[in-house]
């Protein structure tokens, strides 16, 4: 479930500032780098953090597996 919350979280937060991004071509730096920029990588932050807890919580289900 945290591993599809990181896939929407991705399509929602970082690729718009992608779309932008390829948009845009060389020369001056446009005026909404910063934002851009920003959006671009909260949203990357966001999706790691999802996918660290997924990872997490991946690791310890399957440590708490008890043979039996």
């Amino acid at each position: 479930m945290l591993y599809l919350m990181a896939l929407v979280a991705w399509f929602t937060l970082v690729k718009p500032a992608n779309d932008v991004l390829a948009t845009w071509v060389p020369g001056p730096i446009p005026d909404n780098f910063e934002s851009i920029r920003s959006s671009w990588e909260s949203g990357h932050m966001v999706v790691t953090g999802f996918k660290a807890v997924g990872f997490i919580a991946l690791a310890v289900g399957l440590l708490s597996i008890r043979r039996g």
